[in-house]
């Protein structure tokens, strides 16, 4: 009686090793990340793992962007408009003139992976975006109510303090690429936090050229950077939803960076009629900076987010605005004024999917 009982206990308890249909999900498709949706748990479980994770997959996600936004760096006025009255200048009335910033599409591309160790995830993100911007104007030089003036010393050299034609044009090559160790989780019922640490690396190509002229001379100054930067980032994700699809979310960064800055000058002015501004070349410099400097970074928006095909795939889609602060970024020469470094600022409207499998 004792030995039918034992084999019936052993039966019992070893039924499910055997049972379970490896083409089947589990009962908690999440299980192994606390829950889609958190409910109560075991005492343990301080903070659940928010995941997003899916039934039977392999814990990986792509994640795809569209970004339009506008860069602006300080100090990039190139000439100074005027309005005159009665011979004398009006300085209440003038304004410096920098490049049009203008927004311009760019993308972000990303791939990531959760794993079992505490639902820690690996993410790694790149971002691309080409800017130019240029601006003109010009007077008429006989003209008794408007003025231009240079701001730079290449027009200085060739003596060109009334001019009637000035130009800036600034182009930015902007790649970024983030690397970063984080954990989803629930801080409450409807709140996620996703703190995270890891590395930012970037390279940057900057090219400034203004051109200045009045009736007998005109003047090119070449401004050229070659920009690269790593170090530590580390930053702060959270979700606010209303309900397991939507949510409010806001997102903080911060990095600083070892960069180093490789800068090229060529400046120099010429009569018009020659024609040749290389044979009148004032001013070739190079120079190359070390330097620690912070970036932050901040993004607010809307997100909407859905399983589907038995809780196999996650997807996400949120729209947001992006802002992000580079400090003294222009390194470009100034000799003839005094003038500190300006600041890279970008923001614009980013749109992003992610698809989890």
């Amino acid at each position: 009686m004792t030995r039918n009982k034992l084999a019936f206990l052993l039966l019992t308890t070893s039924f499910p090793l055997f049972s379970s249909d490896p083409c089947c999900p589990p009962a908690d498709p999440c299980a192994k990340c606390a829950q889609i949706w958190p409910t109560n748990g075991p005492d343990w479980i301080i903070t659940p793992a928010a995941g997003p994770c899916v039934s039977r997959g392999w814990d990986a996600y792509l994640t795809a962007e569209f970004i339009y936004w506008t860069a602006r760096e300080d100090r990039l006025g190139f000439a100074i408009f005027e309005s005159v009255e009665n011979g004398n200048k009006v300085t209440s009335q003038g304004k410096t003139l920098h490049p049009d910033w203008n927004f311009e599409p760019g993308f972000k591309v990303g791939v990531g992976l959760l794993y079992d160790h505490d639902s820690w995830d690996i993410y790694v993100n790149y971002t691309w975006l080409r800017v130019r911007d240029t601006k003109e104007k010009e007077t008429a030089s006989d003209s008794q109510t408007q003025r231009l003036r240079p701001i730079g010393d290449a027009a200085s050299f060739a003596g060109l303090s009334d001019i009637v034609f000035a130009s800036g044009r600034w182009e930015l090559d902007f790649n970024v690429l983030d690397a970063e160790l984080g954990r989803n989780f629930f801080i409450s019922r409807y709140l996620k936090l996703r703190p995270h640490f890891g590395l930012k690396g970037t390279w940057q190509d900057q090219d400034y050229l203004v051109t200045a002229q009045n009736p007998e001379f005109f003047s090119e100054n070449k401004n050229s950077l070659h920009y690269w930067g790593i170090g530590i980032r580390t930053g702060l994700d959270t979700s606010w939803h209303f309900n397991p699809c939507f949510s409010l979310f806001g997102e903080v960064a911060v990095s600083g960076l070892w960069e180093n800055f490789e800068i090229e000058r060529k400046s120099g002015a010429a009569p018009i009629e020659e024609g040749a501004l290389e044979s009148f070349t004032v001013l070739n410099i190079e120079n190359d900076i070390h330097t620690l400097k912070p970036v932050v970074e901040f993004l607010l928006g809307l997100r909407y987010e859905t399983w589907f095909c038995c809780d196999q795939y996650h997807f996400a889609v949120e729209g947001g605005w992006e802002l992000q602060w580079w400090n003294d970024q222009n390194q470009f020469f100034h000799l003839l004024v005094e003038s500190k470094c300006g600041d890279l600022n970008l923001n614009g409207f980013t749109l992003k999917m992610r698809l989890d499998f």
